[in-house]
């Protein structure tokens, strides 16, 4: 590779670096809720299930108010490929809470049942 090549590819893995840190930062808050809600609807104790969906909702409505954010790190030039890069990170994070919480509601159904 020359020169130019690879300054622009350690440039883009420096911009990737930020991304990263952001979205794995709202990944771990993002997991922690979906155990909670996971958790929560086992015990098919209500209040305990409202709790649960209050914290994940409040997780959910700050990583949407992070849109901003995500476009911001984003690690590529082109404000139109910012916000598909952003509107992915959020789909990610949605796809991961929906995962996490369904793989701990059947992981403790099998312990359970």
């Amino acid at each position: 590779m020359d020169r130019r090549t690879q300054q622009a590819l350690r440039c883009l893995q420096d911009r990737l670096t930020f991304a990263e840190d952001f979205f794995f930062a709202w990944l771990v808050r993002v997991m922690a809720a979906a155990v909670l809600v996971g958790a929560a609807w086992i015990d098919d104790a209500p209040p305990l299930e409202i709790g649960a969906m209050i914290v994940a909702l409040y997780v959910g409505f700050r990583v949407v108010m992070q849109f901003g954010n995500f476009v911001s790190t984003a690690p590529l030039e082109n404000q139109t490929l910012k916000v598909v890069f952003a509107i992915g990170a959020l789909v990610l994070l949605g796809l991961s809470f929906v995962v996490v919480a369904i793989f701990v509601d059947r992981l403790a159904k099998s312990v359970v049942g």
